[in-house]
């Protein structure tokens, strides 16, 4: 008959070692599953930007860049348009904002943090 301080490290490693490596196989598995790529909102390009004009009507407007995505209640004469991009692949992450602002049905003044694009 052995002795119970000899009986208890066996079962301490009998349990131990199968979750060590449970866990060491779960993290490799984790760094292999694959993500996917997130895209919300309207694309925003700097081609889209550039077609815009002052002057515009709403009508026009949205067949270049879509409805906007934020309609605010409080100020109809503002049309927010937000763009975000996130690699599944490398996690780096693109956002993009347009703020249309309009007078009656005329488009007034466009900020964007995209340049348009210059012929």
């Amino acid at each position: 008959m052995k002795p119970p301080a000899l009986e208890m490290p066996k079962r301490v490693i009998r349990t131990i070692v199968p979750l060590a490596l449970v866990m060491v196989l779960g993290a490799a598995v984790s760094a292999c599953v694959y993500r996917i790529d997130v895209q919300q909102g309207n694309e925003i390009t700097a081609d889209m930007i550039s077609k815009l004009n002052p002057g515009m009507t709403r009508r026009q407007v949205v067949k270049i860049l879509g409805y906007p995505l934020v309609s605010d209640p409080f100020n109809r004469n503002r049309w927010d348009y937000f763009y975000s991009y996130k690699s599944g692949k490398t996690r780096e992450m693109t956002r993009r904002s347009a703020k249309l602002l309009f007078e009656g049905d005329y488009l007034t003044s466009v900020e964007s943090d995209i340049a348009p694009e210059t012929e």
